[in-house]
């Protein structure tokens, strides 16, 4: 979902403008009703001089009033285009624009100083700065082999059919409600409204404990979870993909990365994004979400640049998962589910149809 920062600042910059012309009409609605009074109060004075002044200032408040409305009907079309000029440059500026290419400011995955800090055991995590862009990004790293760790997703439960209706909800409420060690979102969805409803409908394939809820869609790849705590990219989502022995299914959108070789891909713009990686045969996992909804923090990545970075993290596959306002990535510190990705001050964190996450079963071996 890459729409939703521009709709959002498009309806606040409208709500502004409007609320300015509303507080215009009220002044001088209460403009003239102030007139009124002091009219009918001068007008039943019995003293001649005191009619006449009241009469004369009351002509010079109702000649300044007209001036008034004059200027406010004259400047309602000033306002539209006011207001059409603010919508164009909130769209050439949201997180649905498309930025500079990245040819203007090459991205190099440099993670010479990438610290990781253990979560618990099996899964790390680390912070990437890149002040050259800038970017921000977030990523896990899980040891699939590691007999206390499990995948957990958006579960059958809260699906209305098998169609891929779902009630969407935010991945940290994820991530809260199933105890995650790490969560990220996961497949793109279809979404009448994202926040007067709840409803979503997953876009591809979903297999949640060996139950398939939505269909899968051929022209994306899906990340399969088998019984034997081992990973894998599928490019097209077929139905001879989606045996018995697979437990859990992810729809994404392209694999960018196959093995260890960058996959071309159609869209070039930066922007926030969510992929998944494998290494190791399929027995490391590895969670990447990119920052890109405040460019002047970070630029966010193309799908190509994201690709580069998960190889440099030690992937030799990845797909890319539903990206821009959607993207979100959650770890458990402590005892608190923090929301790493977005970072930034204030962010419209949203609803999505499915999400992924990593649970650890002895709670005694995390860190507090």
């Amino acid at each position: 979902m890459n729409t939703i920062g521009v709709k959002l600042r498009i309806s606040l910059s409208g709500i502004v403008l409007f609320g300015g012309c509303c507080l215009w009409n009220m002044v001088n609605e209460w403009r003239q009703m102030h007139i009124t009074i002091c009219s009918q109060i001068n007008m039943r004075l019995g003293n001649k001089p005191a009619q006449k002044r009241a009469s004369i200032w009351l002509q010079s408040e109702q000649k300044r009033f007209l001036q008034y409305k004059e200027l406010l009907q004259k400047y309602h079309l000033h306002n539209f285009f006011c207001l059409l000029l603010i919508m164009l440059v909130v769209v050439s500026t949201g997180c649905a624009g498309i930025p500079a290419t990245p040819q203007e400011s090459p991205f190099e995955a440099d993670i010479s100083s990438v610290s990781w800090r253990i979560l618990c055991p099996g899964v790390e995590t680390a912070d990437i700065y890149d002040a050259r862009l800038p970017l921000i990004a977030h990523a896990v790293k899980i040891d699939l082999r590691n007999p206390s760790i499990s995948i957990v997703s958006t579960e059958a439960s809260r699906f209305c059919n098998t169609q891929g209706g779902v009630t969407g909800e935010t991945t940290q409420e994820f991530a809260e409600r199933l105890h995650t060690v790490a969560a990220c979102n996961a497949a793109p969805f279809h979404a009448s409204s994202l926040f007067l409803s709840r409803c979503r409908t997953v876009i591809g394939i979903h297999i949640t404990e060996h139950s398939r809820m939505s269909a899968p869609n051929a022209r994306y790849g899906a990340l399969l979870f088998y019984a034997d705590k081992t990973a894998r990219i599928v490019d097209t989502q077929t139905e001879e993909d989606f045996l018995a022995e697979v437990c859990y299914a992810f729809g994404g959108y392209w694999t960018i990365l196959r093995d260890g070789v960058v996959l071309p891909q159609k869209l070039e713009h930066r922007d926030s994004r969510t992929a998944v990686g494998l290494a190791a045969d399929g027995t490391i996992l590895i969670l990447l979400a990119v920052e890109g909804e405040w460019k002047g923090r970070s630029q966010g990545l193309s799908y190509t640049e994201t690709a580069v970075l998960l190889r440099a993290l030690g992937a030799s596959d990845a797909l890319q998962f539903d990206g821009g306002s959607s993207s979100a990535l959650v770890v458990r510190e402590g005892t608190e589910q923090r929301l790493v990705s977005p970072s930034g001050g204030w962010n419209i964190h949203i609803p999505v149809a499915s999400n992924l996450g990593i649970v650890y079963a002895d709670s005694a071996d995390v860190p507090h």
